[in-house]
């Protein structure tokens, strides 16, 4: 079979071949839109990027383990990607292994440049929600045992959060509550999991007859969530669901200086449900996804590889499940949520 190259993919997505490589090298200097036509181009076609070689030490670790794993994280500093570290880490030492933490800084660059240098010390890695692009990420998992957590990626081991129960519990109550429209306050465009919970909140409100409006892109921080009030208060929906919980917050936080308190005014919901969900005024519902079964699932996927037991055809991926975690910035609802 012709082996399909970047001029391939540029003629069949109508661009230049050097945008073809920085839309699936750096997909910040590309628009999302054109960034997702040629990947989408890039996956019809088959192709497989030329510029990922084996580590120099690969055949050396062949023969003698280095009894590390890697994990790459976007965030040192976010309590849910602390969570799964915390629990890769744990397990790793129940097996004898040692772990070596790299972050990419939520940067496709950076996130190679930290991924090549630590294939290079240890016998596999464990990638929470990467930002390349998937070919990418099948052409580093050819050349070296490789995990991908928080993102479902073909051909390669992948590990995801089962968000169908916990979006549909939010969704149940948004009805229950008398609401008919649910704002999805978006977080990067280019990260996998912002879309999928979109497309399960499109899903789960389309049972409820609720529409969606998506409020995007933005950053997953507490001053991204603060960044979109003025969006929703041009089209306040009175519900709200947040891509994560410290978008949630910063949302929170900026509504109140514009006079509007929750419950009161408008109900939400976030994602991760870390202790500051726990902790604030009021109280937020979250959305359980819990970090120790990812971690721990994702470790023993990585050894499973590592052993040999997962194969090239692995074309599937585990979840975890999800659940809601209700408290008083859904309304107060302890109990019957129909009371």
């Amino acid at each position: 079979m012709k082996k399909v190259t970047i001029r391939d993919v540029a003629k069949a997505a109508g661009v230049s071949p050097s945008t073809v490589s920085r839309a699936l090298s750096t997909t910040d200097r590309v628009s999302s839109e054109t960034t997702r036509r040629i990947i989408g181009v890039a996956e019809r076609l088959g192709y497989r990027l030329p510029t990922v070689e084996e580590p120099a030490t690969a055949v050396a670790q062949a023969e003698s383990s280095s009894h590390l794993i890697g994990i790459v994280v976007p965030d040192v500093t976010d309590q849910y990607a602390a969570a799964i570290v915390h629990s890769v880490e744990n397990e790793c030492f129940g097996h004898g292994y040692g772990l070596v933490i790299a972050e990419s800084r939520d940067s496709v660059a950076w996130e190679r440049m930290v991924l090549e240098k630590t294939m290079t010390l240890v016998d596999g890695v464990i990638m929470v929600a990467p930002r390349m692009a998937n070919p990418m990420l099948r052409d580093y998992a050819d050349h070296h045992p490789l995990v991908v957590t928080n993102r479902n990626v073909r051909n390669v081991t992948s590990i995801v959060v089962d968000i169908s129960t916990g979006i549909g519990q939010a969704a149940d109550l948004f009805a229950v509550r008398g609401r008919t429209r649910v704002t999805y306050l978006s977080g990067p465009n280019s990260v996998w999991a912002s879309g999928a919970r979109l497309r399960e909140l499109q899903t789960a409100c389309e049972r409820k007859g609720l529409d969606v409006v998506q409020l995007w892109p933005g950053e997953p921080t507490f001053e991204g969530g603060a960044a979109y009030v003025d969006k929703y208060l041009e089209d306040p929906t009175g519900a709200v669901l947040a891509y994560n919980d410290a978008m949630a917050l910063g949302f929170m936080a900026r509504m109140r200086e514009r006079g509007f308190e929750c419950p009161r005014d408008y109900l939400i919901v976030g994602f991760n449900d870390d202790v500051t969900a726990q902790t604030s005024t009021p109280p937020l519902s979250s959305i359980r996804m819990s970090a120790n079964a990812l971690g721990v699932n994702a470790t023993r996927l990585l050894l499973r590889r590592m052993a040999g037991g997962v194969t090239e055809d692995f074309a599937s991926y585990a979840a975890v499940p999800s659940s809601l975690a209700v408290r008083d910035s859904l309304g107060g609802f302890r109990g019957n949520p129909k009371e």
